[in-house]
């Protein structure tokens, strides 16, 4: 057995390990011979290279192991990405491909890949809230124009930014019950930890490293480990900081239900810049808008109505033409769903 270059494939070659896909899927199988057809679909899906039957470089089955561990890694990750929640009505397809494809490069390094592999073993919550934030702070940088090696930087270090978590006893992240305050000094030190596992992999920048260490820190000075404060918190952990918020908040965990989109950009819209940068606040609320214009909803009393506008920049709370009141009979009437002047009203459903 050896391994090929992709520009070194042959047609007539013969696989003598599977090739994997985009999705952990077997595109091609051992054993098959290659044709034209072939090398160009390889070429399509950009493989690095394959392993072929031979008598060269053998490859022992320490190797074979790790490329499988890599696919399973790779799966997980698109597993964790497809549960991952925005508004209804968001176009992800392109987003998504761009955010995909970053994310198996970061899965499938050799160097960084073993980082992910102990954040599967130590907790798979864990694991899957490192992929949602991830999603959420690629988005973000995407929107604001970050791409090429500084948006690979970003994606890294939102993925790796609880990879602290593993240095913690386990028997304190997973106490059922409320944490002491020396168990919760333990866990904040997640963020200082992290940064060193990171500072000793010459594959992570210091700048994607440091979204770990600041990832907790609020921008009016309030977070840990250092209380640092608006532009002293570098943008990239500014985005992995609310993107490790709203993923939390969306999320369902053994211990709570997932708060809705609405409720969640509500409650972050509030915080507003005693905790984060309010240009990220605003960019986040525009693209997983919970109620989109022209949507109908049914409110928690059961009347019906159209989404017509917001009274605020965030779409955090809409206006709402009613079309049907809570008895079924058709009105005409504007109200504007706001939790702070109208705690008992919020939007139940959207179709």
């Amino acid at each position: 057995m050896r391994r090929v270059l992709r520009e070194n494939i042959e047609a007539g070659m013969k696989l003598a390990q599977p090739v994997y896909g985009i999705n952990g899927q077997v595109i091609l199988n051992n054993g098959v011979e290659l044709t034209e057809y072939h090398i160009s679909r390889l070429i399509e899906l950009d493989v690095k290279y394959i392993y072929i039957e031979g008598q060269s470089l053998r490859i022992d089955a320490n190797d074979a192991a790790a490329q499988s561990a890599r696919n399973e890694i790779v799966v997980k990750a698109h597993q964790a990405l497809e549960e991952v929640r925005v508004g209804k009505y968001i176009q992800t397809d392109a987003l998504k491909s761009k955010v995909l494809k970053l994310l198996d490069e970061c899965c499938m390094h050799k160097e960084i890949q073993p980082l992910f592999t102990a954040m599967q073993n130590y907790n798979d919550y864990l694991f899957k809230h490192a992929v949602s934030g991830y999603f959420y702070a690629m988005m973000l940088g995407i929107s604001r124009g970050i791409e090429g090696p500084r948006l690979r930087d970003l994606g890294l270090g939102a993925l790796l930014r609880d990879v602290g978590m593993i240095a913690i006893p386990p028997e304190i992240i997973n106490k059922p019950g409320a944490l002491t305050a020396e168990e919760m000094a333990i866990v904040k030190t997640h963020t200082e930890k992290g940064y060193e596992i990171q500072q000793r992999n010459p594959d992570i920048s210091l700048i994607a490293a440091n979204c770990a260490l600041q990832h907790h820190e609020r921008y009016n000075g309030s977070g840990y480990p250092r209380g640092a404060k608006e532009s002293s918190i570098h943008e990239f952990a500014q985005i992995t900081a609310i993107a490790d918020v709203y993923s939390s908040m969306t999320a369902t965990t053994p211990y709570r239900k997932a708060l809705s989109v609405y409720d969640t950009l509500a409650i972050i819209e509030k915080a507003g810049a005693e905790y984060f940068n309010p240009e990220l606040i605003r960019l986040l609320a525009s693209n997983v808008a919970a109620y989109p214009l022209g949507a109908t909803v049914r409110l928690s009393d059961q009347s019906v109505g159209i989404v017509s506008d917001y009274a605020d920049e965030s779409g955090t709370k809409p206006v709402i033409n009613i079309t049907m009141n809570n008895t079924g009979k058709r009105v005409n009437n504007t109200i504007i769903v706001d939790r702070e002047t109208t705690p008992g009203l919020y939007i139940a459903d959207v179709s």
